[in-house]
């Protein structure tokens, strides 16, 4: 449903919650949050994912979103796990204790929340801006990689995890981010053709799904604003404008 006169109270309320959260990255980068109250990192987490969560099986079905969401919640504490194993794809490294309990010792229980919203919005992206599906495959992987280079300086500077031999940008190996194309060329791939497979829906993934990415986003960006990341400040901003003018764009235009 769309609005002639304004936004749609829906887009609305996700303007207003990324201003809220771009604010609150000030808090998380200018106060320290002590360990006893690392469980706010994990919720944290969580809540950002439920809008996502809501477009996803508002437009798909239950069955089928929760298929979906608990898939790309497990995907990533597997591929991660191998990763801290053996250090690929992305590098050796590890995590601290900022995101919650670690699921067989190395990745945090919250990762399965954190990862499904940004696959599910960076397919929705690049659906807006190719029409062929295997292009919009590599493109979701480079949407993802690109979100990636604006969380990951964060990270490291909350020491939300470690890596074992730094590398170039911002102490971040250039590994990870091969590791992160990979991987995100897979998922987009299992999360296409399972969309594919589904019968009485519209092919073309809507881009209210990536309204917990947009969000993100604008967290993220302001945490690099407020601590000086000035690479991830100029990706974040970008990605966030493109996000944001699809998300936000009415049917009737």
């Amino acid at each position: 449903m769309s609005s002639k006169s304004g936004i749609e109270p829906l887009k609305l309320i996700l303007i207003i919650c990324a201003i809220a959260f771009f604010l609150a990255s000030w808090l998380v980068a200018n106060v320290p949050i002590g360990e006893s109250v690392t469980w706010v990192s994990a919720l944290f987490i969580v809540i950002l994912s439920l809008p996502s969560y809501y477009f996803l099986i508002r437009w798909i079905g239950f069955r089928w979103g929760v298929i979906l969401i608990v898939f790309f919640g497990i995907f990533p504490i597997i591929v991660e796990a191998i990763g801290i194993t053996t250090g690929l794809p992305y590098g050796e490294f590890y995590y601290s204790d900022w995101m919650g309990v670690k699921i067989f010792g190395l990745v945090p229980w919250s990762v399965a929340f954190a990862f499904a919203p940004l696959i599910f919005g960076s397919l929705s992206i690049s659906a807006k801006l190719i029409p062929d599906w295997k292009l919009q495959l590599v493109l979701s992987a480079i949407i993802l990689v690109l979100v990636d280079m604006v969380l990951d300086p964060a990270a490291v500077v909350l020491s939300i995890w470690v890596w074992l031999t730094p590398g170039p940008y911002y102490g971040i190996p250039l590994t990870n981010y091969t590791g992160w194309f990979l991987t995100a060329f897979i998922a987009s791939l299992i999360l296409h053709q399972t969309i594919q497979r589904i019968n009485d829906v519209q092919q073309e993934i809507p881009i209210e799904v990536s309204s917990s990415l947009f969000i993100s986003l604008a967290f993220w960006t302001g945490f690099s604003v407020w601590s000086g990341l000035f690479i991830p400040i100029g990706i974040g901003i970008l990605l966030t404008i493109l996000n944001g003018y699809y998300l936000l764009k009415t049917s009737n235009n």
